[in-house]
Order: C-alpha cells, then structure tokens, then sequence
C-alpha cells in the first residue's frame, strides 16, 4: 500500500499508518501519542504553570499545517480533510469538502484562504466555506505560498508546481523530479523550494531553476529573515543558511530530523521536529529551547507578529506560547 519514491519518503509513511492511503511523500508525519505533563484538563483546553498553553484537539487525526489569521482567530488541517477553526477560545472543527489528507494552509488576504493536500487537492474558503476547485495535477501538493491574492504556488511530490494567477490553477515546469516539500516567497521574483535529495530551486520572477545545493539530506523547512537570510533545516538535524549568493551548512546542535523553520516578522525564529526539539535563533547560531512542550514530535508550526508559536505535535494537540 506504501508509495516508494524514495527510501526516506517510504520510512516516513511507515510512520504515519492512520492516513486514509499510504503517500509518496517525505512529509507525512510521524509519531503517535503525547502526554503532556504538569497539567490539568479544564474546558478543552489544558491549563498548565508552563509556558505553552495545550489546546486537545478533537478527533483523533493528525495536523499537517497550521495559521493564526488574526487576533482570536486560526485554521488548521490535516488527515482525511480535517478542517479546524479557532474562535479565540477552542479549536472546532468544521465542515470539509473532502476526506484526502490536506498538508498546507495559506490566507494572503482576511477571509480568503486556501488549502492543497494528497492527489492534487486543492481547497478555497470564502466566508468560512470551503469548496474543492479542479485539480492541475495528479500529484500530493505538500506546501503552499502566495505573493499577493492573485499570485500564488503550490509544490509537491515529482517536483510538482503549480501557480495561481487569480483565474485558475496551472501546471508550471519545473527543474527537478523529487519531491518538493516546502514553499516560500519574499516578493513575486524571489521564491524558494526545497525538497528530498537536498533540492532547492529558485524563482526569478520569469522560471523556476535548480539551485546549489550544499547537502543531500532530504530538506522539510525553508524559511527567510530577509531577501538575504534564509534557513533550511531537514534529515539529521542539517541546517542550511543563505546569506544572500549561496547557500552552507550552518552548525546545528541535534541529530534528530528537523521539520519546519519559521520566523516572526524578521525577528524571533524557531525551529521544530523530532521528539520535541524546539530550537531558537540567538546571535545568528540555533541552539536548543530548554522550554518544549513535549518530547514527541513537533511538526506543524505558525508565528504570528507577536513572536509567540502556534504548534501542532502529533499527539493532536496544539500548543501555544504564553510568555
């Protein structure tokens, strides 16, 4: 039942055997069960002394992504088209159009947003309503990013990327044929994706080329202070730095696989993965956060302007950070 595109990729989905099909991909998530210490369950929500605040989630499924849209709201999805909606207080889930896994949220304007997942699913929400549009493609679309509300992509395995240009969805070429697992953009003439065998491609505003790439260990996250700062991390704990030409491997202090990287406008940086790790950018090197919330797997994660993490650990809780 499991896709082999790769070995990595096939080890990963071993990993996650409640999906509604075994997937091709190298992200599709990790680790069962969490017990959060130190807490007491009240309304929901696990109310601890601890600096995260543990929202259960619930259902049983897994998250793949999730976004804070605005002061006392956010959405969040995952396996078998689980769609959640936060109204300041709780988690809640809402109605999906489909039942396929969704791997990726993005909201470039309040109200509108989109979501991509397993076999080329593509999800709009307008008014709090979603609804599938046609697919451009076949294959799992694993990370989404636009620069305006007219102007957004989407990557995913075989090299996947498709491009909205504010009437539809397109396939677009693309350079290289491994997956493709996360997106990102700092204007309409930069973007970034990263992928297994230690892909990165780069967008120049006219097409999307291979880039140099300093490993081949399979690259989950890539995210970007600025035009001329930007960190990847992946396999093995590697971490990679752009300094504005090149990308080079940059000192890490874990083993374990890293999966997303994320930055709170230009400032505060985090990284999460495998069991727990949660590490912050001090004086331009990563080190680790004696704070984690747990000492599963952390893989979904959002950081709004205020510097305080959203994240989603594969125990179905979210976590967010107080202070």
């Amino acid at each position: 039942m499991r896709y082999e595109e790769s070995a990595t990729m096939v080890k990963r989905v071993r990993i996650t055997t409640v999906l509604t099909r075994a997937f091709r991909v190298s992200m599709a998530v990790l680790a069962l069960g969490l017990l959060v210490t130190g807490c007491s369950e009240k309304g929901g929500v696990k109310v601890s002394s601890a600096p995260w605040k543990t929202y259960q989630v619930p259902f049983n499924h897994l998250l793949f992504d999730l976004k804070q849209t605005g002061e006392k709201e956010g959405w969040a999805v995952g396996e078998r088209g689980v769609i959640l909606r936060f109204n300041g207080a709780a988690w809640e889930q809402v109605e999906s159009p489909v039942a396929a896994p969704l791997f990726a949220l993005a909201f470039p304007e309040p109200g509108h947003g989109w979501a991509v997942g397993a076999d080329g699913t593509i999800l709009e929400v307008k008014n709090g309503v979603w609804s599938e549009l046609p697919k451009p493609d076949k294959w799992h679309l694993m990370s989404l990013a636009f620069v305006s509300p007219t102007n957004g992509w989407a990557v995913g395995e075989r090299g996947t990327i498709v491009h909205y240009d504010g009437a539809g969805w397109r396939l677009v070429n693309s350079p290289k044929k491994v997956a493709l697992n996360r997106v990102v953009f700092n204007n309409a003439q930069d973007g970034w994706a990263v992928g297994n065998q230690g892909a990165i491609l780069h967008y120049d505003g006219n097409d999307w080329r291979e880039f140099p790439s300093p490993t081949s260990r399979t690259l989950y996250g890539v995210a970007f202070r600025s035009p001329t700062e930007g960190w990847a991390v992946g396999e093995k704990g590697v971490i990679l730095r752009f300094d504005g030409s090149s990308w080079s491997t940059a000192a890490t202090p874990v083993e374990r696989t890293l999966l997303t990287v994320a930055f709170a406008g230009g400032k505060e940086g985090y990284i999460v993965g495998r069991g727990g790790e949660l590490l912050s950018l001090r004086d331009n090197r990563w080190s680790l956060n004696g704070d984690s919330p747990t000492g599963k797997t952390l893989y979904a994660m959002d950081v709004p302007a205020d510097g305080k993490p959203w994240i989603a650990a594969t125990s179905r809780d979210i976590f967010k950070k107080q202070f």
